[in-house]
């Protein structure tokens, strides 16, 4: 059966334009996965911000209810904390819009109002190509 295949790779030149085929399919996955590993590990990054920004948030948050409630600090200083929130809120939105795009490039999205179309992500053409290779693989041992 190698020698077979051997042979058929030498002399059948459908044969050998269906295994480049293939190559070239196998390649388009490696480099996708390594698209998604990269994005996945900007995602993380992003996330550990957003823990970050939402725990500072927590703080905040405490501080500002415990100086309405019992004010120790100077009028100024409490009006300063409230514009640090806007801030960290602001800063938070702005990470789960990141997060959100980011999920939406590996994932994907069915169709919906925002997405009419919908939005293939990376995992659903990986599985097409792992399709695609499926199909090739018995296209050639058919040749």
């Amino acid at each position: 059966d190698t020698n077979m295949n051997i042979l058929k790779s030498l002399f059948n030149w459908k044969h050998r334009y269906f295994r480049g085929k293939l190559w070239g399919v196998k390649k388009m996955i490696a480099d996708l996965e390594f698209k998604r590993f990269k994005i996945l590990e900007i995602r993380e990054e992003i996330r550990q911000e957003y823990d970050n920004l939402k725990s500072k948030l927590f703080v905040l948050e405490a501080q500002i209810n415990s100086q309405k409630e019992k004010p120790t600090m100077e009028k100024g200083e409490i009006a300063r904390l409230d514009d640090q929130k806007v801030l960290l809120d602001r800063d938070i939105e702005r990470l789960l819009g990141q997060m959100k795009s980011l999920d939406l490039e590996v994932i994907g999205s069915k169709p919906t109002e925002e997405y009419r179309d919908g939005v293939q992500g990376i995992n659903a053409q990986i599985d097409s190509l792992q399709e695609l290779k499926g199909m090739l693989k018995s296209y050639i041992r058919g040749l």
